[in-house]
């Protein structure tokens, strides 16, 4: 697809590289009647707060280089009563060119050791939006099943790519992290681990297959068949990265718009993508996935609940119940069947393009009524490039959540969103 001009400012003979982002949101958005929390059923529209990114990448030596990229993002950052504005370090890493460095010869090959942390996606062939990061993401945010986080870890990657042939380039790639962007090392805490593989063919076809595996679940302790999840380390992809959408009940770091259906604890995820791009101008992208755990949500009394966020009595939707926010699991299959389907297309080359994805996501649990258990999601979306390094966006998005989804915010909501953003 379309990205502007990303040649990065350079400085000291070319060995330091910076690019600057900034991006400011405006949102009309309502909750549907019957939410989890009542406030977010008429709420105000308006502006949220500017998202910064400062991009810097150093080249240590002609194998080796290292990267770090600083935000004040407040989906990620927004805690402290969001009066927390200040940057972070939001993803950094070393990479080492292991054919470079061993003096071997290259032929259209690379194989690339990553330290540090790790980006860790099961999706592929489309835009991410992580802060103000967001011009190579055609529509806003994020979807329901994007299950994306950086970790800390280490990341081998090998990749070939040819001149002619109906096989182009193709690419493997692993990657353990344990699961905290900070440190972890209390007992039983286990490790993430990623496989990933990727084809593309002559004619703009791509394929890629995703595996992940965690192992968390041995940090759980067991009374009367519920544990609680309290200081109990989970995987960050269970609900991915943090969403443009916010509500007036949450805080802006929340994931609650995401599919909250799995602890993040013995959690796998199997996807496929398949992608066409015949040029920068059209792209369509299908993505099937399973997302499963060993373990379900429970309410303090060891019922079952279809997610994080529920609103009940005695794991039963009740309307005059009480909303929680389930800390207690019990061992019950856990599962999540998706499909998405993402296109984008240019009326105005290089200039102006309408797209837009539709997301089913299907609660699956074992000990969840299979009936009312699906969350939708259609994003309809148009971008415009000012000039090459400014792009407006514009959205409606309208999700829909049944009673046993695992949808956090009660019965899904729609409205209208929009993003411009800048990057020198």
């Amino acid at each position: 697809m379309y990205i502007p001009p990303n040649e990065p400012n350079e400085f000291l003979d070319g060995r330091v590289q910076v690019n600057f982002l900034a991006m400011q949101n405006y949102q009309a958005i309502q909750a549907e009647d019957g939410a989890f929390r009542p406030e977010d059923e008429l709420q105000s529209d308006g502006f949220g707060r500017l998202r910064v990114n400062l991009m810097f990448k150093f080249k240590i030596t002609e194998n080796i280089t290292a990267d770090i990229d600083i935000a004040e993002e407040p989906n990620d950052f927004g805690n402290n009563g969001d009066r927390d504005f200040s940057f972070h370090q939001d993803f950094a890493g070393i990479e080492f060119d292991l054919l470079g460095l061993t003096n071997t010869e290259k032929h259209s090959n690379n194989l690339t050791l990553r330290v540090g942390n790790i980006g860790a996606a099961a999706f592929q062939f489309k835009g991410f939006q992580d802060g103000a990061d967001n011009q190579g993401n055609a529509l806003i945010g994020n979807g329901i099943t994007d299950y994306a986080t950086a970790e800390n870890g280490i990341q081998l990657s090998y990749s070939q790519s040819y001149e002619s042939g109906l096989i182009r380039a193709y690419n493997v790639a692993g990657h353990m992290t344990t699961s905290s962007f900070g440190e972890a090392f209390q007992d039983d805490r286990g490790y993430n681990y990623r496989l990933q593989g990727t084809l593309e063919f002559e004619g703009g076809f791509k394929a890629g297959l995703n595996y992940f595996s965690a192992n968390q679940g041995d940090q759980l302790v067991f009374e009367n068949g519920t544990a609680s999840l309290a200081g109990v380390t989970t995987t960050n992809y269970r609900f991915g990265d943090g969403e443009n959408y916010n509500f007036s009940a949450s805080a802006s770091s929340e994931r609650d718009t995401h599919v909250g259906a799995l602890p993040g604890l013995n959690q796998s995820i199997l996807q496929l993508n398949l992608a066409y791009q015949p040029t920068d101008q059209t792209s369509v992208i299908v993505m099937l996935g399973r997302a499963s755990d060993d373990y379900t949500f429970a309410d303090a009394d060891g019922n079952a609940v279809a997610g994080i966020t529920y609103f009940g009595t005695d794991g039963v939707q009740d309307p005059l119940g009480t909303t929680f926010d389930s800390t207690q699991v019990v061992e019950a299959d856990a599962s999540v069947d998706y499909w998405v389907v993402e296109a984008q297309q240019y009326i105005l080359p290089e200039k102006f393009y309408v797209a837009a994805r539709y997301a089913s996501a299907e609660n699956t649990s074992d000990l969840i009524t299979q009936q009312d258990n699906e969350v939708t999601r259609l994003q309809v979306s148009a971008g415009y490039w000012i000039n090459n390094r400014t792009l407006w966006k514009v959205e409606y998005v309208d999700q829909d959540e049944g009673v046993n989804s695992g949808g956090q915010i009660g019965q899904g909501f729609s409205g209208l969103t929009s993003e411009i953003s800048v990057k020198f």
